[in-house]
């Protein structure tokens, strides 16, 4: 059984394929949907997704947006989104560091300056905790392969 997923961030087609299963982050708990699956429209929080295939699953970041099922297949249109091997980790936990800096100088917690600060931190937290859990771990020089 095998559904095709599309995923979309506004920059970019994230991710184009056949899947068997596709796991996301809805507003109302992480959602299963496999071929076949009733019609539906959801709105997406902060989290991953991920995609399960035959013999590997694949993560993505997404960062809100919604998703449409059909019986045959499931688009998700996201602000951003990044497949979580991609992950800069160094440069995610700078980034954070940045925003909790801004936040910080800012007198005003209600200020949009403060804002955009918060959601940089909780948006590069978020990856760095994806990668965390999810990312590939790339084999030491150590590691030795036999063929």
């Amino acid at each position: 059984m095998a559904i095709h997923c599309l995923i979309v961030s506004r920059y970019h087609i994230v991710y184009d394929g056949i899947v068997d299963m596709v796991l996301l982050p809805s507003i109302t708990g992480q959602l299963g949907i496999l071929e076949n699956h009733v019609r539906l429209y959801t709105k997406l929080q902060n989290g991953i997704i991920t995609l399960k295939t035959e013999g590997e699953d694949l993560f993505f970041t997404s960062t809100g947006g919604i998703a449409e099922v059909k019986p045959d297949q499931v688009r998700v249109l996201v602000d951003s989104s990044e497949n979580i091997d991609d992950i800069d980790y160094e440069r995610a936990e700078e980034a954070r560091n940045r925003a909790v800096e801004m936040m910080a100088g800012i007198p005003s917690h209600s200020s949009s300056e403060f804002m955009k600060a918060m959601m940089l931190m909780k948006k590069s937290t978020m990856r760095m905790n994806a990668y965390r859990k999810h990312g590939r771990r790339r084999p030491s020089s150590k590691t030795i392969k036999h063929h």
